[in-house]
């Protein structure tokens, strides 16, 4: 079992298992209460109470102090001795009662003392992608602890300065009337199980949020400047119309669903997925879905041909703004029914924003069952699967094409990779959904045509081709930026407690994807012939 520990509201560790068998010569234990010594071992942070020197979801660094002396300014990830919580914080203080720790973003020292047992290790390094940060500690710490509380003082003391200019320039709202059309504030409202929220983006951007218990909004700095708070719909007062179209669809839907057609999808891990358009407009929108996934489609009154517990997605074009879920929903949290309310094409760049959410509902509920979606390109050779994944513009998609016979391209831009019930991973190719923006020349993938997944590449451009073995921190950190390259929209309309435990999910199969399947760095030149590189680790 994962050990997560938790620190409510603010840091969430999580020391998953899977990543304890990876890292390279790591020391864990499934009791957290037991001090981890000796070895190096790595957590993901997300929080705010160490921004900016730590911001989610980055991969942390840890070396444990053994006989080294705690020192002021270094960065500690401890455990609170009340709760067996995990906190990361700044050393302040040295005494002979204990040691005081301070968030470089809170104001107050933490209450209680810490003694040395309860300190598990110093992060010294933070890891995204490609990208490893040094965390400073000793007297770079302390000067670094000291600038952030000095630019607070100084935020604080000009803030009253400019704080009347900036209330003027939004009370008499000269920036609300220039601002483009296109780029103005819009009300959403994402359901979260049981509840409703109200949401204020400006496009993908959440830039504020509605409190139910003050009931007022709060909108982010500096964007009161283009939005007008008074004016926006309170969460009590629910715009009456919408309630009772939402009432009137689903005392329709069942009638609806017999008639029309329904696509059929299905996942080597053994979801089975039916797809129902509950409109006309939606119907349009879910047979393009169809033809870009390669989908069977049936008559939504014939009897289902699969077997096991069925996940249906029902799909409805609404031009009420309010009922338009922006969040990427579970059909396992409502009893295997997922209803996706769209808005209508004209409001969007076409269907590629619909296309890509309703697959990201499919990839979030594989997620859940140890899945994750990577940005990579997927190749097979004599039903092998291999994954190169690359950032945007680094020739990941040349190099997929550049692959002869007997290797297939099975698509060069994303990979769905599932884990079946006896812990094999397998990759279904994705759709490249850029493809159908700004009426671009689309395309079909078939995404039920799985193979196992028997290695990941990472690709750099160099003189000569070789492979390059990366470390377990690396690895992770690199898989964790190629899965936040393609599911950062998940997390759109989220609370900041599920963008945490969305995140926290991601890192969790990531660690376990990382212990299973072979992963390397592949260095590759403008003619040569990688792929021998390839077939040699296979």
């Amino acid at each position: 079992m994962p050990l997560q520990i938790q620190l409510r509201g603010e840091i969430i560790i999580k020391l998953s298992s899977s990543l304890v068998s990876i890292a390279d010569s790591i020391a864990g234990s499934q009791n957290s209460s037991e001090h981890v010594s000796g070895a190096m071992f790595f957590a993901v942070y997300v929080g705010p109470s160490m921004n900016p020197t730590l911001r989610e979801p980055e991969i942390m660094e840890i070396f444990p102090y053994d006989k080294r002396p705690f020192r002021v300014g270094d960065v500690v990830f401890f455990l609170r001795t009340e709760s067996n919580q995990g906190v990361v914080h700044r050393i302040v203080r040295v005494t002979a009662e204990g040691i005081s720790t301070l968030g470089d973003n809170n104001t107050h020292e933490d209450a209680a003392l810490l003694q040395p047992k309860n300190i598990k290790g110093q992060v010294v390094a933070a890891l995204r992608g490609q990208k490893r940060r040094k965390i400073a500690g000793g007297i770079l710490g302390r000067l670094t602890s000291f600038w952030l509380r000095r630019r607070r003082v100084i935020d604080r003391g000009v803030s009253p300065l400019l704080h009347p200019i900036y209330q003027s320039l939004s009370y008499r709202g000269a920036f609300m009337r220039i601002l483009p059309v296109r780029f103005r504030p819009r009300v959403v409202v994402f359901h979260s199980r049981t509840q409703e929220y109200f949401q204020l983006l400006m496009g993908q951007r959440v830039i504020g949020r509605y409190n139910e218990q003050s009931q007022e909004w709060h909108i982010q700095r500096p964007f009161q400047l283009f939005v007008d708070g008074k004016v926006l719909p309170k969460q009590q007062a629910r715009d009456q119309a919408n309630r009772q179209f939402l009432n009137e669809w689903q005392e329709s839907m069942n009638q609806q669903l017999m008639q029309g057609v329904r696509y059929n999808f299905v996942l080597a891990d053994g979801s089975c997925w039916e797809i129902v358009a509950v409109d006309e407009e939606a119907a349009a929108i879910v047979s393009q879905l169809g033809r870009a996934m390669q989908l069977c489609a049936t008559p939504a009154s014939t009897a289902p041909s699969h077997q096991g517990k069925i996940c249906r997605l029902l799909v409805q074009v609404a031009a009420h703004s309010s009922a338009v879920n922006y969040f990427v929903p579970l059909a396992s949290k409502n009893d295997g029914v997922v209803v996706c309310i769209l808005s209508p094409c004209d409001q969007w760049e076409g269907p590629y924003v619909h296309l890509l959410r309703l697959s990201l509902i499919f990839a979030r509920e594989a997620q859940v069952k140890g899945g994750i979606l990577i940005h990579g390109a997927l190749a097979e050779r004599n039903g092998i699967g291999v994954i190169l994944t690359a950032p945007s513009g680094t020739g990941k998609s040349t190099a997929s094409n550049r692959l002869p016979a007997p290797w297939r391209s099975l698509c060069d831009d994303a990979t769905l990779v599932v884990r079946d019930q006896q812990g094999s991973y397998w990759a279904h190719p994705w759709p490249t959904w850029s493809r159908f923006q700004d009426d671009g020349s689309g395309g079909s993938w078939d995404v039920q045509k799985a193979v196992p997944l028997k290695g990941i590449f990472f690709l750099t451009q160099a003189f000569e081709d070789r492979i390059e073995r990366v470390g377990s921190g690396q690895t992770v950190s690199l898989l964790g930026k190629c899965v936040g390259q393609v599911s950062r929209f998940m997390t759109a309309g989220l609370s900041k407690e599920e963008r945490h435990a969305l995140h926290m999910e991601q890192f969790n199969n990531i660690c376990a994807l990382s212990r299973d399947i072979p992963i390397h760095l592949l260095h590759i030149s403008l003619t040569g012939a990688f792929w021998e590189q390839i077939e040699k680790e296979l």
